[in-house]
């Protein structure tokens, strides 16, 4: 009997990042645990290892530290990932910071299936991502440990977060929404908040905040394209009015 990789089983190419990694031990049990769960591609963001010393904590999984490639943040904006998943130890207790408004591993897994390729990026080992890079990203995944001392490793993260996507039923009714699609969404939403005359300081925000909620809702395209026919509705009405809000 053939034993397919869970990777394959849920139909998901889930990447694996990691920012400016130091400790080669890490970078080592990361690739195993990447084996383990199936997964082919880690990528290593401006790396201060080494990566021959990463081989050997890495044992079996040691083709997967040849195979990484090495590449910058911005460059993962740019590889045509459906869905890019940032993580950290540190989620939002303001209701105003949108940026670290992370959601729980558990709910993940629904928002990762259905999806083609997706990039999980791992914070630095000291301080993780910086609020710029976390709001980048798709989504903003946190594990919640019982005690105030939040930190975990990064391979123990990783191992926490793979577990709880690949885990359970892995089945999906519903045709969910593209980036592209979402992307079109979000720039409706910004043309409008501007004719609203929204000041400068949320444009962002607001950015931020509807590529979050379209990511985590599992939205499908038909819900998505509604409501950018809405916007786009709304934005026409106000320029032929000539109303200036």
């Amino acid at each position: 009997m053939q034993i397919w990789p869970l990777a394959v089983i849920y139909a998901v190419r889930l990447s694996v990042a990691v920012c400016e990694p130091v400790y080669e031990v890490n970078v080592g049990h990361i690739a195993r645990l990447m084996m383990n769960f199936g997964l082919e591609e880690l990528l290593l963001i401006e790396p201060k290892v080494d990566l021959a010393r990463a081989r050997v904590f890495a044992a079996h999984a040691s083709s997967m530290v040849d195979r990484a490639r090495i590449v910058h943040f911005d460059d993962i904006l740019d590889m045509g990932f459906d869905l890019i998943v940032g993580s950290t130890s540190i989620p939002s207790r303001d209701r105003s910071n949108i940026v670290r408004d992370a959601i729980d591993v558990g709910a993940l897994a629904g928002i990762v299936r259905g999806k083609d390729r997706v990039c999980l990026i791992l914070g630095r080992e000291s301080t993780g991502l910086t609020n710029d890079e976390l709001a980048r990203c798709d989504v903003v995944v946190s594990i919640n440990t019982p005690t105030e001392y939040k930190a975990l490793n990064i391979s123990h993260a990783l191992a926490i977060i793979l577990y709880e996507v690949f885990r359970g039923d892995a089945s999906v009714d519903r045709e969910q929404a593209s980036r592209e699609e979402i992307e079109l969404l979000v720039r409706y939403a910004i043309e409008l908040a501007r004719l609203a005359n929204a000041r400068g300081y949320r444009i962002p925000m607001i950015e931020t905040a509807v590529r979050r909620v379209m990511s985590r809702s599992m939205a499908t395209s038909k819900e998505v394209m509604l409501l950018v026919s809405l916007l786009r509705s709304a934005i026409l009405a106000i320029r032929r009015a000539g109303i200036s809000i």
